[in-house]
This record gives structure tokens, sequence and C-alpha cells, in this order.
């Protein structure tokens, strides 16, 4: 017997005849799941192409945008930039945070705030 006569001999699908039929219902369904699928692929894509920035960059811009204000704000602005990358904030800075007629060289926090960033892991 061949392959074809083998067929031609099957009984016929016993389901009743709307669940053999592809309604509005199951194009909907269809339609659901695939949106469903797209989310979670775009959700990965993003996850794995998110751009990660280095804390230095980001102490940087921060400092260049405080190099534009008065000396008061700037090393108070400094010293928080510091506790936020994990830094100790030295004593002749705490004492210049409230004495705002002290002279405190900038530029040495400057680089206090950019070796603490550099030890603080990516994001």
């Amino acid at each position: 017997m061949t392959p074809e006569a083998l067929a031609a001999e099957l009984a016929p699908v016993r389901i009743p005849e709307s669940f053999a039929r592809f309604g509005i219902q199951d194009a909907l369904a269809a339609l659901a799941v695939g949106l469903i699928a797209a989310l979670l692929l775009a959700s990965l894509v993003r996850a794995l192409t998110v751009r990660r920035t280095r804390p230095v960059d980001v102490a940087r811009a921060r400092i260049a945008s405080l190099g534009r204000r008065a000396m008061p704000e700037r090393v108070a602005g400094l010293a928080a930039l510091l506790r936020a990358n994990g830094g100790a904030i030295p004593g002749e800075v705490s004492q210049a945070l409230y004495d705002p007629d002290a002279t405190l060289d900038p530029e040495a926090l400057e680089r206090a705030v950019i070796a603490a960033a550099r030890r603080k892991p990516r994001r």
C-alpha cells in the first residue's frame, strides 16, 4: 500500500468544526502573543545595549559645572560630590565648608573627587 492510499483511507478528524476554523478570536490571540513576545524582546535588547557611563566621566562633568560657581558653592558642591563617590572629606575641607573666608585649593579637592570616582564601579 502506498502512502497516498493509506492517507486516503484514514478517518476524518473528529473535532468540532468551530475548533477547526481560524476566526477573529484566534487572530487576536496570535496578535496578543506576538505583542508580548515583542515587548520581552525589546526589553532584553534595551538591557543589553544600554549605555554604561563611567563614574569618572560623570564626576568630571559635574566638576566642570561647579567651576563656574562662587568659591563657597564650589567647595560645598565638590564636598558633596566627594561624599557621593564614597570618599572621605579631609579636615581642611570640613573647616572651609563652615568658614566662607577660608582659603582652599579646589584643585586638590577635585583630584580627590576623581580618585574616589575611579574606585567606584561602573553602572
